[in-house]
Formats: C-alpha cells, structure tokens, sequence
C-alpha cells in the first residue's frame, strides 16, 4: 500500500469513528501533516508546542489528554520524549485491511 492509500485510509478510519471529537480529529490533522512532512516514515519526531498550534489546542492538559486518547483507541503509539531538543516520537497505526471505496460507501447510506 502506498503512502496516499494509507493516509486515505487513516483519515477515513477517523472521519466515520463517531468516538473521536473535535479536538481529536484537529489533533489527528496535525499529526497527518507531520507525517506528510517525514515523508512518510513509519516512525517519526514531533514537537508539543508545533502540533498545539497546528491544533489550535490551547491547553496542555487538553494535549496530553487527546493525544493519550488516540492512543487508546488504538490511532497512535506515542513515545514521550523528556529531552527539550528531540521531540516525542509518533508511530501512526494503519489497518492493513483493504479498503472499500469511502465515496462508493458513503453513497449507499
């Protein structure tokens, strides 16, 4: 599967999860555009304060709390990094299932 199926699938997997809030999926958006921004690295750094922005998540509880929930449920594995220089450490979890064609389901409902 190539980086665009997989990024479809990933944000079709978060746009029909009625689990997810608001700020789980602006959280999601920026951490979409990070891995954009890896060139698709299956691992890859991030900095707190950049994806708050790019979140527009104004409170680090509110961060913390989003971010450990989408690890939860299972979007995410997120590796803290106590260092102020190296960033915290995303792995992005993608389901390997095929998928059906988002447009094609959404029509039939």
């Amino acid at each position: 599967m190539d980086s665009f199926q997989q990024l479809t699938l990933y944000i079709h997997k978060m746009v029909t999860d009625e689990r997810l809030k608001p700020v789980h999926l602006s959280l999601s958006m920026a951490l979409c555009h990070s891995w954009i921004e890896s060139q698709f690295e299956r691992r890859y750094r991030v900095s707190r304060k950049r994806l708050m922005i790019a979140s527009h998540i104004r409170s680090k509880a509110t961060y913390h709390k989003a971010i450990k929930e989408l690890q939860q449920l299972g979007y995410l594995k997120y590796s803290p990094s106590y260092h102020p220089l190296k960033g915290s450490q995303i792995t992005i979890l993608i389901d390997a299932k095929p998928m059906e064609n988002p447009v094609k389901q959404n029509l039939r409902q």
